[in-house]
């Protein structure tokens, strides 16, 4: 534009156009006889409050994305032949005249506070970047003093209108905007110097106040209401975020601290009144001098028993973290969402435990991976809780009523071990003494009113934890579900138009079939070749039992569907992945997730279904129940992982036992059939002994009676006399015995299990050590 317009005639029409428009204006007002009504305002100063809106607006997209070379042209014009054109000083001549005092704004109709608003976005708009020039242009002009004047002004003529901000809060919150964006990359100390001299400090921090004030009072009244913030009201709560967050970035950039409270008003306040407009704002009678006299910039004012009034405390809106950039520590303000004090507890610590320690790169990259969830999830138990109180009692109760649940089951237990006489299920009980022929005595009577009362609470308790969790776990399991699906829907479509657009070609499109069909047959075969082994290892043992023995179909059947069931439900999910998916196999996946991955939900399902199995089948169920301690003890829980983590390892070593019981099982019965004497049940119920009758039950008789005694053969076996012709040999077969399995197996086992919860230990205490002194983020020493 500076070599097309060389002489200027754009900027020359800008600055006509605007004193043209600002003349008739100030034309208008002086002819307009009443101020004291927004409705009466005359054509002629409407118009040209619209044609200054329009022109400003087309100046403020002209310097969009921070162009600074259309910045500085619009101050300064290098190598024009006329005289130069100052736009950004002719807009700051016409704020400072409209805002000259406090009286002018409080009179303002509504099309003088959009023009207002306008030129406070075109200025905004022209010193972003930074553009430093016209920083300091703006900053050592009157400016600052008509920002001081919109500060305290407050529309007093025509509060009760509900179709504006009668505290003029959008207004100032584009001032604050304007201030943060003069100090935005200014490392000099002139642009403060000018503000800190020109500013009042104290009606900063009264507006901070306000706008805390009318933040917290939009959700207070939707929560009052029992709803969600309509995207009017989201849209207000954004607008004075925004707002709060560069109000609170100019009182850090001017070296005031933001948690300093306003110096209280001289000037007598009645009763604080609240009103609500258009549920979008609360207005407050002399808001700006009770406000900072009775919370100080604390929360809002709640009256006691006594009739006192008191300040309650609230959630910060804003964080400030400090960033360490271009050798210096600088601070950096954002809006705390309101639903990050939703984050469950259970997923932080999980997080916790299972995120990297090792440096600060690992740390923030799991975090990031992370933080897509967390923020679904809190932002799910967010609409939850301000949507249903009765959800966010649950929620906030929850792991108390866990533990008063899980007393509930001890004390039921209990009852039922401190019964004399077997009562077994409640429905049962109810069954046989309300319409059979089974009296109960007294105390029986009173036992079993306990149990049936115990076990309906507990039974209700645990419908209440699973449903509280499916409530959050399921959405977040169907969302899940839909990422991982997403990319796959999206190669496949890419997959059928790439293999549509190369069909014209024949050798390109029988290649492209190879290549894809050799894929395919290499998929299916990674995915399903252990279901496919564990089915022929199945069928094989069938097959060699039912030569050897005589089998039933019922054993035969639970076989298959014991080792091959689970297989089977692992590989179908994986399947969802790589395939195709459907309504029905989107269904399987998220029933597979939600009864299988999730591990409370799992637990709970089968805790709920021991107190249905307890409550109308058995009473011996409810005992289960008291395994629901591992899931609330976190040192059980470290015992548990002990055991679950070497799983691998152990499943080994109990190959090997498996392979010695069955090596001395082979030795045992041809060598020394006599010793191994298997305990019988004869006729009449008398119990005596014979030796084995085959390989299969030499190595059952073993298994059992070396796990039961610690691998001491001698106490399961015939003793061996000296004299004897095999008594060497049994020496040998019992020591090496003992030695291999009671000591050497058995003591791996134990330190597998051992060295992994010392694992455990060690980790969390070194964890525990590194959040207490190392920052999360950077892991500087605290």
């Amino acid at each position: 534009l500076n070599h097309i317009d060389s002489d200027g005639k754009f900027l020359l029409h800008m600055e006509k156009r605007l004193i043209f428009a600002f003349d008739q204006y100030c034309e208008g007002k002086k002819t307009t006889k009443s101020r004291k009504r927004k409705s009466k305002v005359s054509n002629e100063v409407s118009e040209s409050c619209e044609h200054l809106i329009q022109t400003f607006r087309l100046l403020q997209l002209l310097c969009e994305d921070h162009h600074l070379g259309f910045q500085n042209y619009l101050r300064f014009q290098l190598g024009h032949t006329s005289s130069q054109v100052n736009i950004v000083k002719t807009s700051c001549e016409f704020l400072i005249l409209l805002c000259d005092s406090k009286e002018s704004i409080q009179k303002f109709t509504t099309i003088e506070i959009s023009l207002v608003s306008q030129i406070l976005l075109f200025l905004i708009e022209c010193i972003q970047g930074p553009c430093t020039g016209n920083q300091e242009l703006i900053v050592k002009s009157d400016v600052v003093i008509a920002l001081d004047s919109i500060i305290y002004s407050v529309n007093r003529n025509d509060e009760a209108l509900s179709e504006f901000d009668p505290t003029y809060i959008d207004l100032k919150s584009l001032m604050c905007l304007l201030l943060a964006a003069a100090l935005e990359g200014r490392e000099d100390q002139t642009i403060r110097f000018h503000l800190e001299r020109r500013l009042e400090i104290e009606s900063l921090l009264s507006f901070k106040a306000n706008l805390e004030f009318a933040i917290r009072s939009i959700t207070q009244w939707t929560k009052h209401e029992g709803r969600l913030p309509t995207p009017a009201e989201k849209s207000c709560i954004t607008t004075k975020q925004t707002a709060l967050v560069a109000l609170t970035t100019v009182l850090l950039e001017l070296g005031h601290d933001i948690s300093s409270k306003p110096a209280k008003s001289t000037r007598p306040g009645g009763r604080k009144k609240v009103r609500w407009f258009n549920e979008l704002n609360l207005s407050i009678q002399n808001q700006e001098e009770e406000q900072a006299q009775h919370t100080g910039g604390g929360g809002t004012l709640q009256k006691t028993k006594n009739g006192s009034q008191r300040t309650s405390s609230h959630a910060p809106l804003i964080g400030v973290v400090e960033v360490a950039w271009r050798g210096k520590v600088e601070k950096a303000c954002f809006p705390i969402p309101f639903e990050v004090k939703y984050l469950p507890a259970a997923t932080k610590q999980t997080f916790l435990n299972e995120v990297d320690m090792s440096s600060s790169e690992k740390r923030m990259s799991a975090l990031i991976r992370k933080s897509d969830y967390f923020i679904a999830e809190m932002g799910l138990i967010y609409r939850k809780v301000e949507a249903s109180p009765i959800f966010l009692r649950l929620h906030k109760s929850l792991s108390m009523f866990k533990l008063t649940n899980y007393g509930l089951v001890v004390a039921l237990n209990l009852n039922i071990l401190l019964n004399k006489s077997t009562l077994g299920a409640p429905y049962r009980i109810i069954a046989r003494t309300y319409f059979g022929d089974v009296k109960l005595t007294t105390y029986q009577h009173m036992s079993a009113a306990v149990m049936i009362m115990l076990g309906a609470a507990v039974t209700f308790g645990y419908i209440l934890i699973t449903f509280t969790m499916a409530v959050t776990e399921v959405p977040m399991v169907i969302q899940q579900i839909e990422e991982e699906l997403g990319p796959h829907n999206t190669a496949l479509v890419s997959a059928l138009v790439s293999s549509s657009s190369s069909s014209s070609s024949p050798s390109s499109s029988s290649s492209s079939t190879s290549h894809k069909t050799t894929i395919t047959y290499e998929s299916i075969w990674r995915v399903w070749r252990l279901n496919i082994f564990a089915l022929f290892a199945t069928i094989g043992f069938i097959f060699l039992h039912e030569i050897n023995f005589d089998g039933t179909a019922l054993f035969y059947s639970a076989l298959i569907v014991a080792i091959n069931m689970p297989l089977l439900f692992q590989t179908l999910r994986t399947c969802v992945l790589s395939c195709p998916h459907s309504k029905h196999s989107r269904n399987y996946a998220i029933l597979y997730d939600l009864f299988i991955m999730k591990s409370f939900l799992r637990n709970h399902f089968f805790l709920l279904l021991c107190c249905f199995l307890g409550y109308f089948i058995n009473g011996e169920y409810f005992s289960l129940l008291l395994l629901d301690v591992v899931s609330i003890s976190p040192v059980i829980a470290d015992i548990i992982r002990s055991v679950t983590s070497p799983g691998r390892a152990l499943l080994l070593v109990f190959y090997l036992f498996c392979v010695t019981v069955f090596i001395w099982a082979s030795f045992g019965m041809n060598h020394f059939s006599s010793s191994l004497q298997v305990p019988i049940a004869l006729e009449d119920g008398v119990r005596g002994e014979k030796s084995c009758g085959s390989m299969l039950q030499c190595f059952y008789f073993i298994f059992h009676e070396a796990l039961s005694n610690q691998a001491k053969l001698k106490s399961f076996l015939a003793t061996a006399y000296v004299g004897t012709g095999n008594f060497p040999m049994r020496i040998v077969y019992d020591t090496i015995f003992v030695v291999w399995v009671g000591i050497i197996l058995l003591n791996v086992i134990t330190g597998l299990m051992v060295d992994t919860f010392s694992r455990i230990r060690e980790e969390k205490q070194a964890r525990a050590v590194s959040l207490a002194n190392d920052c999360f983020v950077c892991g500087i020493l605290r």
